[in-house]
């Protein structure tokens, strides 16, 4: 597993974002610690610490690069919060669907602004009786998402800025601070009801611009509750607007008490709010949209939901005791289909100081008692308000919904903020309000944050991740850990009173805490889901939906018997028929999902599950790879890999999370948990070593990959290549051994083997000797010194490398040409020898005192590919001692030129002495010839790099003389000589030419013939040469390279056995004291041939 990458995510996007915004404010917080970013603008919304949301923010999460919507009554857009330019309005266009009002309670006082006069002499808002906001069926419409003075209330820019508000220094800031939020108008205030009134056309509108606008999710905190006046037909309602509906009422869990709402009496006042007392009337409530023959805003957030993906969240209702949500928020239960799309935000109380908040005691209707202390000012968090999420549960969450600070607009008289007049009327402030209204941009805002998190996840993806990783217990000072009060059902299942819990963003961003069916995740990034995955609520579901369906059973029958009837069933039967049916249909999808937890993985990327997971279903591996512990992965009924996909179970993991003190490191170890997979053709199963507890069946043509091969397994065959690497796993296996073993790349000095059985996985991993590699018994020396040279990058790098690498490196290290340019020099020095010997009959004759002589001779040498020049130029003295003696002594130098694909040089000077005595007619002679050298290295390790040499030649020739005649001669003779060469070493990078000593013996037999003849007065002779000559002991040049001081390789060149030399030139004496030679010299064997031309000038004096 990767352990950082939700970190190296955050330092990232904080980057990003806080480099644009730097200019207007120097952001305090700090990846990774959470309490850097609690700062004092972060503390205005105690929300954002019941939610967690430091967390989020200390991993980089803050909603950027998501865009989001809100429908409410307009965003005030010079206000301090909305002024970095995330903030954006769109226009809603059109003209409405039907006849209708904005306000029909408007009578009761919960009518529109009055256009004359908005604020009335107290600084109140002046909502007038007379303005129901009526509006005519083909009339236009067009309003931007901004606040409009006279239309506007403040609602909107409250519930716009606890969404996204900026993270500016000042007041407060949003909960997705880095979102960019789309505002659309609903044309009114507050006061418009969530009814069948509100027109289609109007509200499709205003959605379709913010879905065009790219918002993955719409916070629905506009409007207000209907009234019975409003209702449908028969409906009961209850009043809030006195102190005798208000009693104590005890919380037993956390042992207090709070003045709420207690006792209902049912009236059918008009002014009072429909209560939807039981599943019955909630049901009626719908009725009334579903029955008439025009659509409302209901179906217009309907139809964007489903055609966009997006999610619309919406406001339970503010009716503490009243069972069920309102219409809007419990639309899924009558339209199934809706229910991914949608999400229901019921409150949460609490306050400044939370969890430890302090409530006031001058406020009847908000005080609380502790029974602990026998004082009032007890604490008010963690307990639910308003509408119970009842048959909505499965969509629903709660967040803080009491004491939210957040931007607003000053249209009535305020503490702190003076009287309101047409001067400051419509002006940037700051309020506290409570209510649903103020708990949806919380969750809205908090899927903006999931969904900068999740870039690869869909709006209801998000969605399930939020309300899976709701808190259900308290953080109550001493109760932390327990349940939340009146939480009726086990842990991990929906309530009726506070659905799935209470918002926690923190948790959010460690994966989805439950499977609700089956998730297909399309990911090509790498991401870590640490939490605990259950799918105990899918489970309880099932539960749920037989009791429904066999009640609806009975029920069905009954109603299709009323609508065959010839008098037919009632407008709501039909209605409640066609729920059902869509019910029916919903719960025989899930049935035919197996109501378990399931996970399809597509995409490129890694998905890494660390978490102690529950989900019984199975998971599918289709693209990427799937990690996992055995506790993560074993719940599963298998995992099943598909061709081109991988698996990969973990001995264990790092997971990193941020805390106060920055990220913190936690490894968790797998337990033994048994992981069932199944790997078809093609699939892989990437294998840790040392994993246990694994039933996998592998198909032919699946794929055995050994993991960490570059990290754990390559450094031990570098440092020990006789060892065999193993890495192995255990459990119970079905056609493993068949698995076709797959390694990153081509190591061809790597053999891997599949040695899996019934009750091991298991890939071993041996090199093989670069021997193998070789074409040449140098290059296997080299390759084999390689080999002992375990510390060498050379070798180092080879053990990772191909046959072609170790050729390279071979090529690199051959010392090959050096070794033939040395054999060329020997031929160059044999060949001069030759040249000093001339037959002594003729030289009798042109013998008459000291002679001064100088040569030169040039010679081309070819070995294989190798090609040599060598230019040789001597100086020399001859001296007649007596007639039958005489001395020679002479100095050159030689100059070698060798080339295959670059040239080098070798060079060299030398110091000879020659003697001969005759007697009669044997004549002997001996020779030293003493040279120092100087090499240009051929090798590639050694460019740029010369070494040195001495060569010492001591020769000896017995000639007989005694064939000749007047015009011919002929002289055998026969010579041994002994060559010792000296060559010293160099040194460059891991690489040592050691020194090395050479001694070489040379016997010869040859004939020189001669013919003297003369041409016009000058004297000429025709001399020739031909000789056979055997080499002995050192025959091969021999050179010796040490590598990183750990292993010698003893390089060979081709043997010197024997050769051929052969010679003619012409002599001519000019004047008795000058003459001159010219003449060829060749020297031939199986493998090597030279050819040269001379000269030579004598003046005797």
């Amino acid at each position: 597993m990767k352990p950082q990458i939700l970190q190296k995510t955050a330092l990232a996007l904080l980057v990003g974002w806080y480099a644009a915004n730097a200019a207007a404010y120097s952001e305090q917080g700090q990846a990774g610690n959470t309490k850097s970013w609690e700062s004092a603008e972060y503390l205005k919304d105690w929300g954002l610490t019941s939610m967690n949301a430091s967390t989020a923010y200390a991993l980089g999460f803050n909603g950027s690069g998501v865009k989001i919507g809100v429908m409410d009554s307009g965003v005030l857009l010079n206000h301090p919060e909305f002024q970095d330019g995330r903030i954006h309005v769109v226009k809603t266009e059109g003209a409405y669907s039907k006849d209708g009002v904005r306000y029909p309670d408007a009578k009761f006082g919960f009518g529109g602004l009055n256009k004359e006069q908005p604020f009335d002499s107290n600084g109140k808002r002046n909502f007038d009786k007379n303005n129901d906001g009526n509006f005519v069926k083909g009339e236009t419409f067009s309003i931007d998402g901004g606040w409009h003075k006279g239309i506007n209330d403040a609602h909107g820019t409250h519930v716009g800025g606890t969404m996204a508000a900026s993270r500016n220094g000042e007041g407060m800031h949003g909960v997705a601070f880095g979102a960019n939020l789309y505002s659309a108008n609903t044309g009114g205030t507050d006061n418009m009801t969530y009814g069948p009134n509100q027109d289609y056309e109007f509200f499709l509108q205003g959605y379709s611009q913010l879905a065009a606008n790219g918002a993955k999710v719409i916070n629905n905190s506009w409007g207000s509750n209907r009234r019975v006046n409003s209702a449908f037909a028969g409906a009961k309602g209850y009043s809030t607007d006195s102190a005798s509906n208000y009693q104590w009422k005890e919380i037993t869990e956390y042992g207090v008490a709070m003045m709420d709402i207690a006792n209902i009496t049912e009236t059918t006042n008009e002014k009072d709010v429909m209560y939807l007392k039981d599943r019955g009337e909630a049901a009626k409530a719908y009725y009334q949209f579903a029955t008439q023959r025009e659509k409302s805003f209901l179906d217009a957030a309907y139809e964007v939901a489903k055609e966009k993906g997006l999610v619309q969240v919406f406001t339970a209702g503010n009716r503490s005791l009243m069972a069920e949500s309102f219409t809007r928020a419990s639309l899924p239960y009558f339209r199934p289909d809706a229910e991914k799309y949608w999400v229901n935000v019921t409150g949460q109380r609490g306050g400044d100081g939370y969890p430890n908040d302090e409530t006031p005691t001058n406020k009847w209707w908000s005080k609380y008692y502790d029974y602990a202390s026998g004082s009032y000012g007890a604490a008010s968090s963690d307990i639910q308000i308003y509408n119970y999420a009842g048959d909505a549960k499965w969509w629903t969450i709660a967040a803080p919904a009491t004491n939210i600070y957040s931007a607003y607009v000053h249209i009535m008289n305020e503490d702190d903020y003076g009287a309101v007049n047409n001067d400051n009327y419509g002006s940037p402030i700051y309020k506290s309000s409570g209510g649903t209204s103020m708990a949806a941009p919380h969750v809205s805002g908090a899927l903006g944050v999931i969904l900068s998190r999740y870039p690869y996840m869909s709006a209801d993806q998000a969605r399930d991740v939020m309300l899976t990783t709701a808190r259900q217990t308290t953080l109550r000072k001493g109760l932390e850990g327990k349940p939340l009060e009146r939480w009726e059902t086990e842990q991990g299942v929906p309530s009726n009173v506070w659905g799935w819990g209470i918002l926690d963003l923190g948790k959010a961003m460690f994966g989805p805490g439950q499977f609700l069916g089956n998730v297909n995740i399309n990911l090509n990034q790498n991401d870590v889901w640490s939490n605990d995955i259950s799918d105990k609520a899918i489970k309880a579901r099932q539960v749920e939906d037989q009791a429904e369906a066999a009640t609806w059973t009975t029920r069905k029958a009954e109603l299709q018997a009323l609508m065959q009837n010839r008098a037919g069933a009632t407008a709501e039967e039909k209605a409640e028929y066609q729920v059902g049916l869509a019910r029916e249909a919903a719960r025989n999808e899930r049935a035919a999902q197996g109501y378990v937890g399931a996970l399809t993985k597509n995409g490129a990327g890694t998905l890494t599950l660390t978490g102690n997971n529950s989900f019984t279903g199975a998971i599918t591996v289709n693209e990427g790879q799937l990690s996992g512990l055995n506790q993560s992965l074993g719940s599963a009924q298998q995992v099943i890999v598909k061709q081109g996909a991988t698996l990969e179970v973990l001995p264990k993991a790092e997971i990193t999370k941020p805390s106060e003190n920055g990220f913190v490191t936690e490894t968790l170890t797998s337990t033994a948990k048994t992981v069932t997979a199944t790997v078809e053709k093609g699939g892989r199963f990437l294998l840790n070593n040392g994993i246990a507890n694994v039933n996998a069946t592998f198909a032919d043509g699946s794929i055995l990959v050994p993991n960490k091969f570059d990290e754990e397994i390559l450094p031990q065959l570098q440092q020990d290549p006789q060892k065999v690497v193993s890495v192995q796993g255990s459990g119970s296996f079905v056609g493993a051994e068949n698995a076709v073993v797959e390694i990153p790349r081509t190591y061809d000095f790597l053999t891997v083997k599949n040695e899996s059985n019934a009750n091991t996985l298991k890939v071993t991993v041996q090199k093989k000797a670069l021997a193998s590699a070789a074409t040449t018994e140098n290059e296997a020396t080299i390759a084999n010194t390689l080999d002992a040279a375990t510390n060498s990058p050379a070798y180092q790098n080879l053990v990772l490398g191909t046959e072609e690498n170790a050729r390279q490196a071979f090529a690199r290290l051959s010392y090959d040409e050096d070794l033939a340019a040395q054999q060329h020099n020997v031929l160059n020095g044999l060949l001069l020898r030759q040249q000093l010997a001339q037959p002594g009959a003729v030289r009798a004759q042109l013998n008459t005192g000291t002679q001064i002589w100088t040569s030169g001779t040039f010679t081309h040498f070819s070995t294989d590919s190798l090609s040599s020049h060598a230019y040789n130029q001597l100086v020399g003295i001859d001296a007649t001692i007596d007639t039958n003696k005489h001395l020679g002594v002479f100095v050159g130098s030689t100059q070698n030129s060798h080339k295959i694909d670059r040239t080098s040089k070798d060079r060299a000077v030398h110091l000879g002495l020659t003697a001969e005595h005759r007697f009669n007619v044997l004549t002997p002679k001996i020779g030293f010839i003493q040279s120092w050298g100087k090499h240009e290295q051929r090798a590639e390790f050694a460019q740029g790099v010369k070494s040195h040499s001495q060569t010492q030649n001591v020769f000896a020739e017995l000639a007989y003389t005694g064939l000749k005649g007047e015009h011919f001669a002929i002289e055998p003779y026969a010579g041994v000589s002994y060559m010792h060469i000296k060559n010293k070493g160099v040194t460059k990078g891991e690489v040592q030419l050691k020194d090395n000593n050479r001694d070489l013996i040379v016997t010869s037999v040859g004939l020189r013939p001669s013919i003297p003849f003369a041409i016009g007065g000058v004297q000429l002779n025709l001399l020739g040469d031909v000789a056979y000559h055997r080499f002995h002991k050192d025959k091969a040049a021999e050179g010796s390279l040490v590598i990183n001081n750990q292993g010698v390789a003893n390089l060979y060149g081709k043997e010197l056995k024997n050769v051929v030399t052969t010679g003619v030139a012409l002599q001519a004496q000019f004047t008795p004291v000058l003459s001159m030679k010219v003449g060829y010299q060749g020297a031939y064997n199986h493998d090597t041939k030279a050819n040269n031309v001379n000269a030579e000038l004598r003046f005797s004096f």
